[in-house]
Formats: C-alpha cells, sequence, structure tokens
C-alpha cells in the first residue's frame, strides 16, 4: 500500500488532461452561454427601440423596414457573439491570478446543540457563525466557490486579493436556515458537500442555494469508511453519488468530500476515475494547488468561539 501523502502518482499531483480539457470546454460553454444571453438582450432593446422610432416617425414619411431587411439585421450581429473561445471570462476589477494557497473552512451544523447531543462539537451557534463572517469580512476576505479557486489554480483563472472557501458538510437545515442568510448579506457563495442520501436539508432550500451561486459538491451516497468497501460499493459511492446530485439537482458536481476524512489511493483513484476535480480532506491546513485529490480544510467547531476561529486562522494550520 502506498502512501497517498508521500508517494505521488501524477493524479495527486497535477490535473489530468482530459478534466483540464473538460473544465475547459464547459468554461467555453459558460461564456457562449452569456454572449447568447446579452446579445438576446441587444435584440430586444433594438427591436423595441425600433417599434418606438416608427410608431413615433411613421406619419412624418418614413419607410418601413422591409422583411427580408429584419431577416438579414440579426444575422449581422449574430458573428460579434459567436467564437467563444475569443474571449476569456470577466472578472471584478480587483480580482487577480491567484496560483497559491487559499484557506477552506469547514463547517457542520449552524445551531445551538440539545443537551445530549451526540457530537455537539460539530455544531456552530449562529452567533458565532455570524461574528466569524464579519471578522473575515471585517479583514477583507471574501468568500468563493471551490470551483473558482481550482480555475485559479490550473486554468489561469482570477480571485479576490484574500479569497476564502466556506464549506458545508452532510446537508443540515440550518445550513440554509442560518448560513446561508449571512452569506448572502455580503454576496459571497459557499460549498455545500451533500451526501446523495440521507441528507436533511430539503431539495428546495439546496436549489435556492444553488440559484444564489452556491457550489454543489458530493458526499457519497451514504456516511461510510471508503476504505473499507469492496469495488462495487466504492463505485456506486463515489461515481454513482455524482450521478445522483447532477440529475436531481441539474448543476456541474466537480468536487469530492471524503466521508470521515478517510481516502487511500485506491479511493483516491476512484475519485478521479469518476470525473471529480478535486476531493477535500479532514487534514487541517491551507489549501494548495499540490494535491487535487488532497484538499486540506480548517474545521470550525463549537469550542472555538471567535478567538479560537481567528487563532485558526492566522495559525494557517488548523489545530
Amino acid at each position: 500500500m502506498t502512501d497517498p501523502l508521500y508517494d505521488e502518482p501524477s493524479y495527486l499531483t497535477e490535473l489530468p488532461e482530459d478534466l483540464k480539457r473538460k473544465r475547459a470546454a464547459a468554461a467555453r460553454r459558460r461564456r457562449w452561454r452569456r454572449r447568447l444571453a446579452v446579445a438576446a438582450l441587444v435584440a430586444v432593446v433594438g427591436a423595441v427601440g425600433a417599434l418606438l422610432a416608427t410608431g413615433l416617425g411613421g406619419e412624418e414619411g418614413s419607410q418601413p423596414v422591409s422583411s427580408e431587411a429584419q431577416q438579414t439585421e440579426p444575422q449581422q450581429t449574430e458573428p460579434q457573439a459567436a467564437g467563444p473561445e475569443s474571449t476569456g471570462p470577466t472578472y471584478p476589477a480587483d480580482w487577480e491570478p491567484h496560483p497559491g494557497p487559499v484557506p477552506i473552512l469547514e463547517y457542520h451544523a449552524i445551531e445551538t446543540p440539545t443537551i445530549g447531543e451526540a457530537f455537539p462539537e460539530l455544531f456552530v451557534r449562529p452567533q458565532d457563525f455570524e461574528s466569524q463572517m464579519q471578522w473575515l469580512d471585517d479583514q477583507d476576505y471574501e468568500a468563493v466557490t471551490l470551483e473558482e479557486v481550482e480555475d485559479a489554480w490550473y486554468e489561469g483563472g482570477r480571485l479576490p486579493p484574500k479569497p476564502i472557501v466556506v464549506s458545508f458538510d452532510d446537508g443540515y437545515p440550518s445550513q440554509y436556515a442560518s448560513a446561508f442568510r449571512v452569506l448572502e448579506q455580503r454576496e459571497w457563495r459557499g460549498v455545500l458537500n451533500l451526501p446523495a442520501h440521507g441528507s436533511e436539508l430539503p431539495d428546495a432550500d439546496v436549489e435556492r442555494m444553488l440559484e444564489a451561486g452556491w457550489e454543489l459538491a458530493s458526499k457519497a451516497t451514504a456516511d461510510v469508511d471508503l476504505t473499507t468497501v469492496d469495488s462495487t460499493t466504492l463505485e456506486r459511492e463515489v461515481a454513482g453519488s455524482r450521478r445522483i446530485l447532477r440529475r436531481r439537482f441539474g448543476v456541474p458536481v466537480d468536487n469530492f468530500c471524503y466521508p470521515f476524512g478517510r481516502y487511500d489511493t485506491t479511493v483516491i483513484s476512484a475519485v478521479h476515475r469518476a470525473g471529480y476535480v478535486g476531493a477535500q480532506t479532514e487534514l487541517a491546513g491551507i489549501a494548495d494547488a499540490a494535491h487535487p485529490y488532497i484538499i486540506d480544510r480548517i474545521e470550525i467547531l463549537l469550542s472555538d468561539g471567535l478567538p479560537g476561529f481567528t487563532s485558526k486562522l492566522q495559525s494557517g494550520e488548523g489545530l
């Protein structure tokens, strides 16, 4: 058995060429759809302007536009929208290339645990979460998705000056009820690591989060140690969960999150084969581009409050 932290097959150290091509093609499609939308809007505005001009000037002897001219005009504007590779994606003015490390926060339930809760440390009080996000805002951090980070790492994309990823595991209802509102106030997006089955978060809430720009990632179909299952189960948990989530929500699912943080080279290979770009771990630290399928995170716990939160982030260790 190799050690994925020290023995480095190519899929641990670089993004595979097939995934680079897929992501580049997806980026081109997104740019093409945006251009089509802009072109459609311009066409609508132009048509309205023409109608107004005709209505206002028709009595002054203006000539009606022939049907042939009406048909050829859209053809004259179409080449301007064509060529999806002609320009790159647009970014806010202060965003810049960022190939370096990016902190990824890991949250679970954003609520006060009840007495007798089996794992109270996996909860963060809403007021603590609010103060933590306010601290980030005061320090000029800006929350982005993991997909945007990977675009910057591997495809020359751009990020804000101080990017951070806020991820949420397992699909707790409080992630929408409490966390979504706090991030939405700042126009920030999060990453939802959702199991394909057994989540308590209603699909309607997930859809609202996705509509606001959140990223959907897979956390298998069940909470199981993937290093202990047979090959058929591993395929179902890794590739099967991606298919389920993509069908259910109609969005890309390009990142994975290891249940219990458990993985080995066999699991990583399955994640790679399933077409994921990256995978999040329970390893404490600041994420970097060196290992796409071993992405460190900083887990935030009930006992952290604001002092522990800032200490973990500033130390860069998450311990």
